[in-house]
């Protein structure tokens, strides 16, 4: 897949989210969705979150802590990523690396969604420069190591995409 056709995909993913968590009645946002699951608050606080750690680290600052050996890495490299990239859902119940885990959510959904809103499109500009000034800069996940600027955007797509399934369904009354 081209950078143009990966970046369109995050754009994309990122623009239904946040309508998907506008649509989120009121008396839901800040209610799980089922027992031991996240309200859509903690859900778009987790993106955010993990939009503001790979920001951080395009900007030379740290990213994710690897949480995984080399070997397990490589593991997930040849057989879950490549499934992630091409639309594969993520496993069920993995847990989210610990840097993107919301302790607190927005209550104001529309402040919420705003957020998320500003940080995927920071994201994409400062990925858009860096493909553009031909910089070499690799972005880390947690479990799956370090990825250059198209895989991480696309996977960072898979993932909001993840995410926007969850918000799309009616919530439990």
């Amino acid at each position: 897949m081209r950078w143009p056709e990966i970046r369109q995909i995050h754009l994309d993913a990122a623009a239904e989210l946040a309508a998907s968590a506008e649509r989120v009645p009121a008396e839901r946002w800040m209610s799980p969705r089922a027992e031991g699951k996240w309200s859509p608050a903690e859900t778009v606080e987790h993106l955010a979150l993990a939009y503001d750690t790979l920001l951080r680290e395009l900007a030379g600052g740290p990213g994710m802590a690897l949480r995984t050996k080399l070997w397990q890495r490589i593991l997930l490299r040849f057989t879950m990523v490549p499934k992630l990239l091409r639309g594969g859902g993520f496993p069920a119940g993995a847990r989210s690396p610990r840097e993107t885990r919301p302790q607190s959510a927005n209550p104001d959904q529309k402040a919420a969604v705003a957020v998320f809103r500003e940080r995927a499109a920071q994201f994409d500009a400062q990925v858009a420069a860096a493909m553009t000034s031909g910089r070499r800069v690799r972005l880390t996940h947690a479990y799956f190591g370090k990825a250059g600027l198209a895989e991480a955007m696309l996977l960072c797509a898979r993932h909001v995409q993840h995410h926007q399934k969850q918000l799309s369904p009616p919530l439990p009354p």
